[in-house]
């Protein structure tokens, strides 16, 4: 590599706005060099999770394996009520989990995106879209990996999928990640520099199980049921349910959901590149 091809970047304090042309310029080189980095990363963090571990693989799976596990054993002693459109409540709850576990992954994830790798973006200067590339990865990792348990639990259960859609039920739990990873992404500059908001997040998995329609289907007209109908991740669950085994509902939402959650992630995305510079200056105090 000669001088002339070398790249100088200057990082100075004038806002990184000034010249909008170079500031998505240097985005689109940055994504486009993200993939080895991320790779890298990935292979890291699955080998710090799994390859030591007794069980490997299998963590991966064993939470909503359990989860699986209580559900039917509550439908079997009849403690559960029959679910929406006619499959049994521990179908309906595990199902559920399946598409709010990779919601929460990915947001906590990358909502502690500067928390976890503060050491690494003081100390060198990579960009943070091979990180951010490596944790959506990650998630859509174990998303697959989750989905036999899904398999599983149709075959238990013989609820029968509907072939014809169930491509566009995968696609909308891709586009619950994407939101999951973009509304993170927002949160993290605040996550690194305000420590109540990692305690604040203790409370959001049961938050998400109340106003979503994961576990519990609330009567008609219930407080709930409205806070859920206006809860625009209730609606997405509802319709990846109707292309996944035909619950009643609508698919526009499984269609949509993905073109949502791709512009909740680019503006996440967007916001913390754009904080790095003042987030790296503060956890350098």
């Amino acid at each position: 590599m000669t001088n002339r091809d070398r790249v100088c970047r200057v990082h100075a304090a004038e806002g990184r706005l000034v010249d909008i042309g170079d500031f998505f310029h240097a985005w689109a080189v940055d994504v486009r060099g993200a993939g080895p980095v991320a790779w890298r990363l990935l292979q890291r963090s699955l080998a710090q999770k799994y390859r030591f571990s007794s069980l490997g693989l299998a963590w991966a799976v064993l939470p909503a394996a359990m989860t699986a596990l209580v559900l039917i054993g509550g439908q079997r002693m009849h403690t559960l009520a029959t679910g929406a459109s006619g499959v049994p409540a521990a179908f309906y709850g595990i199902f559920g989990l399946i598409m709010a576990q990779p919601f929460l992954e990915a947001f906590q994830e990358t909502r502690r995106l500067f928390v976890n790798n503060r050491h690494m973006l003081r100390r060198q200067k990579m960009p943070i879209e091979g990180l951010i590339t490596a944790i959506l990865l990650e998630v859509f990792f174990n998303t697959a990996v989750r989905l036999l348990v899904v398999a599983g639990v149709f075959f238990l259960f013989a609820v029968p999928p509907v072939v014809a859609t169930l491509p566009l039920a995968l696609w909308g739990i891709g586009g619950v990640i994407l939101a999951g990873a973009g509304l993170g992404l927002m949160l993290a500059p605040a996550s690194v520099l305000k420590p109540d908001i990692e305690n604040a997040m203790i409370a959001l998995p049961w938050l998400l199980f109340a106003v979503t329609p994961v576990f519990i289907i609330p009567a008609a007209g219930s407080a709930l049921a409205m806070i859920q109908q206006t809860n625009p991740l209730g609606w997405l669950f509802d319709s990846i349910r109707t292309a996944a085994y035909g619950a009643d509902g609508s698919l526009v939402g499984a269609a949509a959901g993905p073109v949502a959650g791709l512009l909740i992630l680019m503006i996440g995305w967007f916001f913390c590149r754009l904080a790095r510079p003042h987030v790296i200056e503060r956890m350098l105090v």
